[in-house]
């Protein structure tokens, strides 16, 4: 049998897995068998190449998969995609040696699928072959049929007349699972983007080997632009560096040493603030990397820019810090949510990032270098991010904080039902809860019923969900069971006959 033949048959047949494992259910542990066969697959082909960078992706692709498996938390399918398109971009071409050029590579691939796939099947190559359908061309056929359906469903909307004419017809495809045939289509298009190989000229061009070192030009040393830009440079970093040492000074002595919190609000504190610093920071990078891009690095009058810069820098790690003391007193206060979790990685990435750009002045590196390993580092960052069941640990943490920090019951009753067991809580708990909050934030005048969710109504919603979700359980089926919502099925169950 044809090796082309062969391919057709294996995406037909993880099509077909596809359908089976995810046909009206949700994501679990399906995500998880389905990929532990993709990666078998892969090796059985040899298809992945003995690099550091398959070994990243390839692992977090799997790693992700198990932490669906464990938590089933919508950000960790999210970064399991993303691990799954740049493992693909890595093995449509192993010689590119930065995820972000596999991430490239990915998309492009997945531009020739539909044209790849056609090629490979025995019964439309050679119609394809002799019509010379390109991939754009496939794609924008493709596009025909929503496009259709997009406007019936609009006509229907707005044409009474319309709509009972589309139902009588409509009628006739009753008998046909029209989302199963959608899932098989969506699993075809998915194993043939997982398993086929496409290649592109403009990005086999695109991977000759870069250079992780600038190199000196012919007049790095000598040129009068250059020795002006030095002098413009070392101003401006000067000014700067003086302007941020101010706002460093004041920052640490009311922000980190001498705060005082006596009921307000903290989200201008932190919200406007942090974002307007986290872009000054951006902003200051950016003028580093701007004046470091080529011959200046090179320069024999560069020593003091490069001591300016590298204060610039330093300076805006301690601003960084500014940011994580302002996020540390809203949670402090105010206790967890997810936009606090998410301002603490990013100082992560943005603190490693400015070391980066540090290492880049100091060694002359690249442009390529930074992309390569900022990428490499928000990458391993966002994998982190992924191995906690965050609804769980906000929940468990908001409630132990009870009478320490505000506890906001309206955004508690949105966390997921894996947090339910956390969420639960006796009557008169939220009451004392409640207690404490108007004590934090200014008496009853500040923690009002008009601005907040009352005990009573959180415990409705809490008994009403937990009744639900008891009842629902059990009839999920295997294939989207994960470990935390059955731990919370079973401790709820537990807590009911304990009669809490």
């Amino acid at each position: 049998m044809r090796h082309s033949a062969k391919l057709f048959i294996l995406c037909v047949s993880m099509a077909g897995l596809c359908t089976y494992l995810f046909h009206g259910v949700g994501i679990g542990i399906n995500l998880f068998v389905f990929e532990a066969i993709v990666a078998a697959a892969w090796w059985s082909m040899r298809r992945v190449p003995a690099s550091r960078l398959a070994i990243l992706s390839v692992g977090g692709m799997i790693l992700t998969a198990a932490m669906v498996l464990v938590h089933g938390s919508t950000l960790a399918i999210v970064v399991n995609l993303i691990s799954v398109g740049l493992t693909v971009g890595v093995l449509v071409a192993p010689e590119l040696n930065a995820l972000h050029r596999s991430a490239v590579a990915s998309l492009i691939h997945l531009w020739a699928v539909p044209r790849a796939l056609a090629r490979t099947s025995p019964f439309l190559q050679e119609k394809i072959m002799r019509a010379g359908l390109s991939s754009t061309v496939l794609l924008k056929a493709s596009i025909v049929p929503i496009v259709l359906l997009a406007f019936t469903g609009m006509y229907r909307l707005s044409n009474p007349q319309f709509n009972r004419f589309m139902s009588y017809m409509l009628a006739i495809f009753d008998h046909l699972d029209i989302a199963l045939i959608g899932t098989f289509l969506v699993g075809l298009l998915a194993s043939s983007y997982l398993f086929l190989s496409t290649r592109n000229e403009a990005l086999s061009r695109w991977t000759a080997p870069r250079s992780d070192l600038l190199q000196a030009g012919p007049e790095a040393v000598y040129g009068q632009h250059l020795r002006s830009e030095v002098r413009i440079a070392t101003v401006l970093l000067a000014g700067l560096n003086l302007l941020l040492l101010t706002a460093n000074v004041l920052d640490i002595r009311y922000v980190w040493l001498d705060f005082k919190f006596d009921g307000q609000y903290l989200k201008q504190f932190v919200h406007e603030g942090t974002y307007m610093l986290l872009l000054s920071i951006l902003i200051g990078a950016a003028i580093v990397l701007y004046y470091f891009r080529g011959d200046l690095n090179f320069h024999k009058e560069n020593r003091v820019l490069k001591a300016l810069s590298y204060a610039w820098l330093v300076q805006n790690m301690v601003l960084a810090l500014s940011v994580g003391m302002r996020n540390y007193w809203y949670i402090h206060y105010y206790a967890l949510a997810y936009k606090r979790i998410g301002v603490a990685f990013f100082l992560l990435a943005l603190l490693i990032g400015l070391a980066l750009v540090l290492l880049k002045v100091k060694q002359a590196r690249s442009v390529h270098f930074l992309l390569r390993t900022n990428t490499a580092t928000m990458y391993c960052i966002v994998l982190s991010m992924s191995l906690f069941n965050w609804d769980g640990i906000i929940a468990r943490y908001n409630m132990a904080q009870a009478g320490l920090a505000f506890v906001h019951l309206d955004f508690l009753a949105t966390l997921s039902d894996k947090a339910l067991p956390y969420l639960v809580q006796p009557q008169e708990r939220l009451e004392l809860i409640a207690a404490s909050n108007a004590r934090l934030i200014g008496g009853a005048e500040g923690y009002s019923w008009t601005k907040y969710m009352t005990p009573e109504e959180y415990g409705a919603i809490m008994k009403s969900r937990s009744d639900r979700f008891l009842e629902t359980w059990p009839e999920h089926s295997w294939k989207e069971w994960n470990w935390a919502e059955d731990w919370a099925f079973h401790l709820l169950g537990s807590m009911r006959g304990a009669g809490q």
